[in-house]
């Protein structure tokens, strides 16, 4: 009944944090996109594709990494091998935030980013075919993130360990940026 419990609670929060980022990603695109060139919009549209296939190459590296390495490499004191060892052995939420957090809100993001850059271009080129267009650039994001997602995958796997090596360090050191600000404001 107790992990049922914490189950729900973590299906709680990843609702709200998903409506939160996803509301945050989307006012954010939105934004840059209404002063920005069309050329610009593309690479807006490309960074978010990349972000959900990066973040869905973590998930899957997570889920699949071993503990055991990580365990040896904690105790010669690596920096980030505790937190990579965190990341494993909580790889169902990991992956869970990851995956489908992110993956899916980079998604519906390029999906929503799509048809602004489409409005905008038909919008400055009327002699263009907005249906056309829009199918067009549709196939386009989803041939990118589906093949990119496929192409990471593969790689996840191979490089399980390689990438969550990675991930620790980033977290290692996020973590100690953020203490020190934290500490810097407890002096003042």
């Amino acid at each position: 009944m107790k992990k049922n419990k914490g189950r729900y609670s973590w299906t709680i929060k990843v609702t709200f944090i998903t409506f939160f980022i996803s509301v945050v990603i989307g006012v954010t695109t939105n934004t840059v996109l209404e002063k920005v060139s069309i050329g610009v919009a593309f690479v807006v549209l490309l960074a978010v594709i990349l972000m959900g296939i990066l973040f869905d190459i973590i998930g899957m590296a997570v889920a699949s990494a071993a503990e055991t390495s990580f365990h040896s490499k904690s105790a010669q004191g690596l920096v980030g091998s505790k937190e990579s060892l965190v990341l494993i052995r909580n790889a169902e939420k990991v992956s869970n935030f990851c995956n489908d957090v992110i993956g899916d809100i980079a998604g519906v993001v390029s999906g929503g980013l799509a048809a602004t850059i489409v409005t905008l271009v038909c919008t400055r080129y009327s002699f263009l075919n907005s249906i056309l267009l829009t199918l067009l650039l549709t196939g386009i994001v989803s041939a990118l993130t589906v093949g990119g997602k496929a192409l990471g995958k593969g790689f996840a796997i191979s490089q399980s360990e390689a990438i969550v090596t990675k991930v620790g360090l980033l977290v290692y050191y996020i973590k100690r940026i953020i203490s020190f600000h934290f500490k810097r404001k407890e002096k003042c």
